[in-house]
């Protein structure tokens, strides 16, 4: 069905009392912050509004909370005088941005939904100097009304899938409004360029919008995600009990069970310890019901020679563990997620593996791929090959780890470069 600009609006107006319905359920599933869930409808803030000038920055969750806060980084080296609004849709995003930005001038506020009255009241109340929208979260009313009110709206980081990009295509009046309102888009590789070029029509020739090439946002080197303590604490057993590390780092539903049967099926498989850190920590239960009892960090336990496995069930350690990890295995590209960012594991400096599905970062997969610090499997059957060949691997493998590295290394610098288009756009 066709979608124009007014069917839009009047969905979401006669949707309103179903939407606030879902949002009560969400609640009791933990999945919204009652206390904060007026921000949703575009009010009840506990925050005022910054003086002077306020750069919002909308998020979903984890991954794009980063490559906001590394724009934050670098905008606060070039214009100490702003501040910065960051909306998040998950309360793992919340959690994260308000932790690692409590030094910095950054208020957090769940989005509002895309209501035209909550967007509205959304602006009205924060009045931003500029809109940034990281990586594929496009909502019609919020980048459509902050360009109406005169905002530069710039996209970030910014990919779209190919099944959402047929879907946009499918209502062109949508896309082309939507996707023309930028001031600059910031593509992640030369095909993501393309497909925002033909969602906003022929802007080729439209000179009030520019897009360009600068890659994900998302990494930087820091030491955010590194226990110290924990990492001496796994490096100590790892000596003790004498066996490797390999980490199945981000998984989701079904990896875990996948990883554990195909490293069951390697030579000498008890001389393997295997950490699984799940992308979300709450299906710790989930995962022991599949796999039976395994010692959890989040109840204060180290992995145990007599168990196989050992359940990294935390946020934050992530750097201690591809620090520790000889073979790292890259969740969320077994079963249609999209994967996981691979610059960060990549800067650690160890092998990886990771599966087919590798959307959401498909240009530097395929950077790290080629360099050969990645191997990516031909199937979820020959998980156990793969490893097999990384494990007997040669000097080829150090010389590939050398370019990977150097690759990721890279890939930190562009959280600047984008800044300077960035804060160019805002200040034309």
């Amino acid at each position: 069905m066709h979608i124009n600009p007014l069917a839009y609006q009047i969905f979401w107006i006669l949707l309103e009392p179903f939407i606030r319905l879902y949002l009560y359920v969400r609640i009791s599933q933990k999945k919204e912050n009652k206390t904060r869930i007026k921000e949703r409808f575009g009010h009840g803030y506990k925050s005022s509004r910054p003086h002077g000038t306020l750069i919002w920055l909308h998020a979903v969750s984890l991954g794009e909370s980063n490559a906001a806060i590394n724009l934050v980084t670098h905008f606060r080296e070039m214009r100490s005088e702003w501040r910065f609004l960051i909306t998040t849709n998950t309360i793992a995003a919340a959690d994260y941005v308000e932790k690692s930005c409590a030094d910095m001038p950054v208020t957090h506020i769940f989005q509002p939904l895309d209501h035209p009255r909550w967007v509205s009241s959304f602006l009205e109340y924060w009045k931003p100097n500029g809109a940034i929208f990281l990586e594929s979260d496009f909502w019609f009313n919020l980048v459509t009304n902050a360009s109406n009110k005169q905002l530069p709206v710039i996209f970030a980081s910014s990919q779209i899938s190919h099944i959402a990009k047929a879907r946009w295509q499918k209502n062109p009046s949508l896309a082309r409004k939507l996707f023309s309102s930028p001031s600059l888009i910031l593509a992640i590789d030369d095909k993501q360029k393309n497909n925002f070029e033909a969602l906003a029509g022929d802007i080729k020739n439209n000179n009030t919008q520019t897009v360009r090439i600068v890659g994900s946002l998302k990494s930087r080197i820091s030491n955010n995600g590194l226990n110290s303590a924990y990492e001496e604490a796994l490096r100590h057993y790892a000596k003790q009990a004498g066996c490797t590390f390999i980490l199945a780092a981000s998984t989701h539903e079904n990896e875990e069970r996948l990883i554990a049967k195909a490293v069951a099926k390697l030579t000498n498989a008890d001389e393997y310890q295997l950490i699984f850190a799940p992308r979300h920590p709450h299906r710790a239960a989930e995962i022991i019901n599949q796999l039976g009892m395994m010692p959890q960090r989040s109840q204060g336990e180290l992995p145990l020679r007599q168990n196989p496995y050992f359940l990294s069930d935390s946020f934050g350690e992530m750097k201690s563990l591809y620090n520790v990890a000889d073979i790292i295995i890259i969740g969320g590209s077994f079963f249609h997620s999209g994967g996981h960012n691979p610059i960060e594991p990549a800067l650690a400096g160890k092998p990886m593996i990771c599966g087919k599905s590798i959307f959401n970062n498909e240009a530097d997969y395929i950077d790290l791929i080629k360099a050969g610090i990645i191997r990516q499997i031909d199937s979820n059957e020959t998980l156990d090959e793969t490893l097999n060949e990384i494990l007997q691997s040669d000097k080829a493998m150090l010389q590939a780890i050398i370019k990977g590295q150097e690759i990721a290394q890279e890939a930190c610098t562009r959280p600047a470069k984008a800044a300077h288009y960035i804060v160019s756009t805002i200040e034309k």
